[in-house]
């Protein structure tokens, strides 16, 4: 079992924090496009750094419309996260707008970044593109835990993550770090991917959701984010001044 680290990155565009992160060994990020301040130009230079310096580049989507989607895949990101994914059309539109004749609609600009401006030959690279492209849905409903097999059984979505706060909002078990729900839905989760041969994560700093999501052989893992680095970095200067 291969186990994958990760961190979200919420408002910080250092356009060489990509670099940072692959020197400290973290094998991806995940920009977050749903809640952060992000503009186009600031994304389009952390996903191409990232290309760069070879380390995964997902984006957390805001909705799942084309114009996005379209974006930020011809700006090189690896894959592309559907949160409060609930039902299976929801990702069914990320697929058809993301991957390229014949399994969806993505429409076909080769002379960009996602191929460094180098296009092969088009057929091949469509057919490449179209096994390397990850579509993740992020669970956080109630209908999301319900309808997980149907999620998970369209065509194209690469797998799935856990996303324990507005879950545990959405079952009225928010501030209780343990919830009997949250943890029945992580192992539901995980034993759906597993039977549907796809990836499974969290993105959590809980550790008792962090260990049961490990029991269950989850793969992915996205803790904390660039903020809670700089934050306990700042909080760590001041203790060891204090210890002098």
């Amino acid at each position: 079992m291969e186990y994958k680290s990760g961190i979200m990155v919420s408002e910080i565009s250092f356009s060489s924090l990509p670099l940072i992160l692959k020197n400290a060994i973290l094998d991806f990020f995940i920009i977050d496009y749903e809640h952060g301040p992000f503009d186009y130009t600031d994304m389009s230079k952390l996903i191409m750094n990232a290309r760069l310096a070879g380390i995964k580049c997902i984006v957390r989507l805001p909705n799942n419309e084309r114009k996005d989607i379209i974006k930020l895949l011809d700006m090189g990101a690896d894959g592309l996260l559907l949160p409060m994914t609930s039902f299976a059309k929801d990702i069914e539109k990320v697929v058809n707008y993301a991957k390229y004749p014949p399994l969806g609609k993505r429409g076909i600009s080769t002379m960009r970044a996602h191929t460094l401006y180098n296009p092969p030959e088009t057929t091949k690279y469509i057919k490449q593109a179209n096994e390397d492209t990850m579509i993740f849905a992020q669970i956080e409903t109630i209908d999301g835990v319900n309808n997980i097999d149907e999620i998970l059984g369209v065509n194209g979505v690469t797998g799935v993550f856990v996303g324990p706060n507005d879950l545990s909002a959405d079952y009225g078990c928010l501030g209780d770090n343990n919830a009997k729900e949250i943890l029945n839905s992580i192992e539901k989760v995980a034993a759906s991917a597993k039977n549907h041969n796809k990836l499974s994560g969290i993105i959590t700093g809980n550790s008792n959701y962090l260990k049961l999501a490990r029991k269950c052989k989850m793969e992915l893992y996205s803790i904390g984010s660039e903020l809670n680095l700089l934050q306990n970095g700042a909080k760590e200067i001041v203790k060891k001044v204090n210890e002098l």
